[in-house]
């Protein structure tokens, strides 16, 4: 998974990005500190995995990972070229779900022109992004111009689908992509057009009544399923405490620490489920979204495993734990022989079979 993050100038992106890769990211209270991207890479936390090597001796354990990217601060005028303009925008065109750092603390000391306002920062971020695909959709529309003046069909069906989109955003509408063809499914996918992403916004908190009342602000807004608390500047100041000591500290705060709540935001928002794989050299975890068949699991863990698929040996992980064994899972008719149009569940425990 691929998460870009964006915001404002001096809402906390950088701190935030430090707290949960511990990449050391230049972090300065002054606008466009962040030039060229940062990114780091996480494990997902997983309490099965360990627990499920040492059923098979597994050598090692790989956990899912979570990519984060962090890009310069978007200002108003940012697609006219206000700020650093939004080219630096297309290096989150790849990103699986946008992490929208809001403003919700009210530090006097932040180099910014007006108070915390979580609202209007999203809908100055919002329409940023609208304006970077319009201008994107805009050059290709040009482009399927001349291809359907040669007589193209196929062009002359997408430039009508691009004006439709056009004519959507314009409006501030979230274009109905529920019934795509092929064609302009894969014209979407090459695209990666931002104001379609699925965002999850990320509230940087203080521990101020002030602050929790922006984030009801921002709750109401775009819904509480959307959002996640984070508290950036206190992790931040907490990061080099030892583990059991900066948990407890945290607990006695009454919030919930580091970045296990926005990974989990990012799974729940995405519909990903967490499959496993085990042998004796490896015991791993896989993200995957929800309602896949076992042969796009096995893609996921190698391409000769889908095509040459037979069945696969499913058992939940909890089941296997309580079990011990392969063997004693077999034995007692735990461990279930699915075929191809099995349906993943989550933690579930994957055994492929396959020919190539």
């Amino acid at each position: 998974m691929q998460v870009g993050i964006i915001g404002l100038p001096n809402v906390g992106k950088s701190t935030i990005f430090n707290v949960i890769t511990k990449a050391n990211a230049e972090v300065a209270n002054y606008p466009f500190c962040t030039i060229e991207p940062n990114t780091g890479v996480i494990s997902v936390v997983d309490n099965y995995l360990e627990q499920l090597s040492e059923i098979c001796g597994s050598k090692k354990m790989t956990y899912a990972s979570i990519q984060f990217m962090d890009v310069a601060g978007l200002v108003k005028g940012a697609s006219k070229g206000e700020g650093l303009g939004n080219k630096f925008l297309s290096h989150i065109r790849a990103a699986d779900i946008i992490a929208h750092v809001v403003r919700c603390f009210t530090d006097t000391n932040i180099a910014s022109e007006s108070p915390p306002d979580p609202v209007g920062d999203i809908a100055t971020v919002n329409t940023e992004l609208l304006l970077a695909d319009l201008e994107v959709l805009n050059r290709q529309k040009e482009k399927l111009k001349s291809l359907a003046r040669t007589g193209d069909k196929e062009s002359g069906r997408l430039l009508e689908f691009a004006q439709g989109l056009i004519a959507k955003l314009n409006r501030e509408e979230r274009p109905d992509l529920s019934n795509l063809g092929q064609s302009q499914s894969s014209f979407l996918n090459q695209l990666d057009l931002l104001s379609l992403k699925p965002v999850l916004f990320v509230a940087n908190m203080d521990d101020s009544q002030e602050s929790k009342e922006l984030y009801r602000e921002l709750a109401e807004q775009v819904g509480e399923q959307n959002t996640v608390q984070f508290y950036a500047q206190l992790e931040q100041e907490l990061i080099d405490m030892e583990v059991s000591e900066r948990k407890q500290y945290i607990q006695e705060l009454g919030i919930e620490g580091g970045p296990r709540p926005l990974v989990a935001s990012c799974y729940n928002l995405l519909d990903l489920i967490t499959f496993y794989t085990l042998n004796k050299n490896e015991a791993r975890a896989w993200s995957l979204n929800r309602g896949k068949k076992v042969t796009e699991a096995a893609a996921r863990v190698h391409s000769d495993m889908e095509k040459g698929f037979i069945k696969a040996e499913v058992i939940g992980a909890k089941q296997l734990l309580e079990t011990g064994s392969f063997s004693a899972a077999r034995e007692t008719g735990r461990l279930r022989i699915e075929g191809r149009d099995y349906i993943v569940s989550d933690r579930d425990v994957i055994q492929i079979r396959f020919s190539v």
